[in-house]
């Protein structure tokens, strides 16, 4: 199959990522039965877009060859004409600050020949999209590839013995689930938990006094929030890395709000204990939200602290965007999660070479 390269620069870039948004929101959609599960366009214009923290790139594969010039990084550019002779997709993630040395890929077959539910998943795209990554890995020097494939919940991945055959093996499984944001949202009552507050901020306002404390929590977080056998490097937060996450949720219509528990310990400092963030994005409908992270340190856990956490964001965001009525959320499979309902699950595959 030929690889041809989206470029954000085409007179048809809006057409192309269109399709593609199409595509992954069909596939993700037979999976969930859910009318809201999807990818926007928007969003993805976004991410095509890079940043200091990642450079993307969306291939397409196609079974009809036309000879062309070379565009960017020695591949064709992907036309509008070429979109009815698609066979799947490739949307690559290069992260730059951290993770330097791993590849991050996600397949998706085109709307046009994605099979149903249940029937067995076409070969020949799927291997030279495997191709495609084993490429792209040694061009980039970048030998750790991450292949994230979304499935059904309590089921294993469609393109298990490819994948395995490819020498690719399970690292990392997530849940996604939906839950009632009425039946979790209520201000946290703090005198039964072992901490001294919960603060709830908006896109992550947080006074200069508690800011480093809150940095030094992400990065506990990076560290220490399951991912299963995944390589993955440790983020230190600093504050300008901070205002540049919080910068590109904006550009994405996205506001947040901020679930902070505090504690000081005896004989210690104060320190920040644990997070919850609830995401309100412009783009969707007014009743949908997401929760973001949700961490809290291990000598804090099993004590109500992440429950209250969550509960005090979603009271927050359900004041704010009073039309909210069904949370969407993701969490590792080992943890799962009260009161939700799983509508998909996504396992991380790896190879080193």
């Amino acid at each position: 199959m030929q690889s041809l390269l989206y470029s954000p620069a085409s007179p048809d870039a809006d057409d192309i990522v269109g399709a593609y948004a199409f595509s992954a929101t069909l596939a993700i959609q037979d999976i969930t039965g859910d009318a809201h599960s999807g990818l926007t366009a928007s969003h993805m214009s976004k991410r095509l877009e890079g940043s200091a923290e990642s450079e993307a790139l969306l291939f397409a594969l196609t079974s009809v060859r036309t000879p062309r010039p070379l565009g960017a990084r020695g591949y064709p550019e992907l036309r509008v004409e070429d979109l009815g002779d698609i066979d799947a997709w490739v949307f690559v993630s290069l992260p730059l600050l951290e993770d330097t040395g791993i590849l991050e890929a996600t397949v998706t077959l085109d709307a046009a020949i994605a099979p149903l539910p249940g029937d067995p998943v076409p070969e020949e795209p799927w291997e030279s999209a495997l191709s495609l990554i084993d490429a792209l890995s040694h061009s980039f020097s970048r030998p750790t590839r991450h292949i994230w494939e979304t499935h059904a919940p309590g089921t294993g991945s469609p393109a298990t013995e490819i994948l395995t055959a490819a020498g690719y093996t399970p690292a990392y499984r997530e849940e996604q689930a939906t839950f009632a944001v009425d039946a979790c949202a209520r201000p946290a009552a703090v005198d039964q938990l072992p901490v001294d507050s919960i603060d709830v901020v908006f896109n992550n306002e947080i006074s200069a006094d508690d800011l480093t404390l809150f940095r030094a929590l992400l990065t506990a977080a990076s560290e220490g929030y399951p991912r299963g056998d995944l390589k993955l490097d440790t983020v230190e937060w600093t504050e300008q890395r901070l205002r540049d996450a919080q910068a590109r949720l904006l550009d994405r219509g996205g506001n947040q709000y901020t679930a902070i528990a505090y504690s000081t310990a005896p004989d210690s400092e104060r320190l920040a204990a644990g997070l919850a963030e609830a995401v309100h994005f412009d783009a969707d409908e007014d009743s949908l939200i997401e929760l973001g992270l949700v961490y809290v340190l291990p000598a804090y856990r099993r004590a109500g602290v992440g429950t209250a956490l969550v509960e005090s964001a979603l009271a927050a965001a359900k004041s704010r965007w009073p039309e909210v009525e069904t949370g969407y959320s993701s969490y590792p499979s080992i943890s799962g999660a009260a009161r939700t309902t799983p509508i998909s699950a996504t396992t991380a595959w790896q190879r080193s070479r």
